[in-house]
């Protein structure tokens, strides 16, 4: 930014400084156009009134000597652009000639020109009418290059050119570059901070520079703050909640475990539960700690996984679980407990919003990945309805009296998308059907699997 706002300045400056300049050398071009123009208008007037007075043929010699004096050469003509007298050389023609003889012979002067620039290389032409009692008899030529005026109107630009660049240097130096370091560097601070709120650090701005830069930055530090405690009190409620289960999980545990002697068949896989809770509780005090959950993924086979979850639902359906999975193993590396996640809260939807109807759950590998789908035959809803679920705390209005939060859907499509899948809600015709697209990977015990291969499940 600071490169940019000082290219910025020096080229405003570069215009402030043209615009100053070139009018300058434009009077300068145009003066010595004028005077050369007057200086020559000057000696024709001379000639002519001399031919005025005498015979034409005394006028050559004086013709001759002015040449050879200032090397401008000079021709006397009569009124039908007959050669009278010359100062050695033939008349010339071209289109400057025949104007500046056609307006002399009308009884004008030539004009001046308007400048005398480097890269116009067209002669000075200038012409008087020779008369005698308001009658025209002929006209005085003169024609003059213009090197030399030419010469000292470069070295004049070329001097105006260098000084310009030396003072666009000394002003870069001494105020462009300090002005705009004191706009730019609060500015480069300001991006810095908030770049630090972005990934979730402390960040204060300085307060400098313009007055519009310092409110700015004193806005930034209040926000700056505010984030930082609605962040510091997400995390102690995080903290308090994790701390408060983990006491009657515990206890619950205990509890268990002194039964899992008696009925080992049925207090295994509930202990396994209590086990995944007290996982799912460190990982929120992990985030109340550091601010950020332990989410390193495992290799694992998606098809046991599902398999285990369902087992474990069957008997809240009654027998309305359909199952369908592959006979090989689905390998994926995901979050620990992403496929559980998303099983218990299709399940636990299903359960609420379907309870009497048949619930399908199925998975089949897709690409690289996988698809696993949840359907129930229930209700369902409309597709403008199946568009709007998904968002956090909503709910439909006809299921106001169904426990729930209207979490659910939301926090498996984010976990989904944390992994790098897709989650599809749609209306089946009848009930409802959610798709989660599943991002494939090595499976447990193995560095890779090709698509299709059987991978023991972990």
């Amino acid at each position: 930014m600071r490169r940019r706002l000082l290219v910025l300045a020096l080229l405003t400056t570069a215009g402030l400084l043209a615009a100053l300049v070139v009018p300058l050398l434009v009077a300068y071009a145009e003066g010595r156009a004028e005077a050369l123009h007057q200086e020559r208008l000057s000696a024709a007037t001379r000639f002519a009134t001399l031919a005025a007075a005498d015979d034409p043929d005394v006028l050559a010699p004086d013709l001759a000597r002015y040449r050879d004096v200032t090397g401008v050469q000079a021709w006397l003509v009569g009124t039908d652009r007959s050669l009278l007298a010359s100062s050695g050389t033939p008349l010339p023609d071209g289109a400057l000639v025949d104007a500046a003889l056609r307006a002399a012979l009308d009884g004008v002067p030539s004009a001046p020109p308007p400048a005398v620039w480097p890269w116009r290389t067209d002669p000075l032409v200038v012409a008087t009418p020779v008369g005698r009692d308001a009658q025209v008899l002929g006209a005085v030529l003169l024609v003059e290059g213009t090197d030399r005026v030419r010469t000292e109107v470069a070295r004049r630009i070329a001097a105006a050119a260098a000084g310009s660049l030396v003072l666009l240097g000394l002003l870069g130096w001494l105020v462009a570059s300090p002005l705009v370091g004191w706009i730019a560097r609060p500015l480069s601070d300001l991006e810095d901070q908030v770049r630090q709120v972005g990934e979730g650090r402390p960040a204060r701005a300085r307060i400098e520079g313009p007055p519009e830069l310092r409110r700015l930055a004193e806005s930034f530090n209040t926000m700056s703050a505010q984030v930082e405690r609605s962040q510091q009190q997400q995390r102690d409620l995080v903290a308090d909640v994790s701390h408060q289960l983990a006491n009657p999980l515990t206890a619950l545990r205990l509890r268990l475990e002194s039964l899992s002697a008696d009925r080992p068949a049925d207090v295994g896989p509930v202990l396994a539960e209590t086990d995944r809770m007290a996982r799912i509780l460190d990982g929120l005090v992990e985030v109340s700690r550091t601010g950020a959950a332990d989410r390193e993924p495992v290799a694992q086979d998606v098809t046991a996984r599902v398999r285990d979850r369902v087992q474990l639902w069957e008997p809240l359906f009654g027998g309305r679980l359909v199952l369908a999975l592959p006979d090989v193993p689905v390998p994926a590396v995901l979050e620990r407990d992403l496929v559980e996640t998303v099983v218990d809260a299709l399940l636990d939807n299903a359960a609420k919003y379907a309870p009497d109807a048949v619930v399908e759950v199925s998975l089949q590998p897709s690409g690289a990945g996988c698809v696993l789908a949840v359907r129930d035959h229930g209700p369902g809803v409309t597709p403008a309805e199946a568009a709007e679920l998904g968002r956090r705390f909503h709910r439909l209005a006809r299921h106001a009296d169904v426990d729930g939060t209207g979490l659910g859907l939301a926090i498996v499509a984010g976990r989904v998308t944390d992994a790098g899948g897709t989650t599809t809600v749609e209306a089946a015709h009848p009930g409802l059907r959610v798709a989660v697209s599943l991002p494939g990977g090595p499976g447990p015990g193995t560095s890779a699997a090709p698509p299709g291969a059987a991978v023991p499940a972990g």
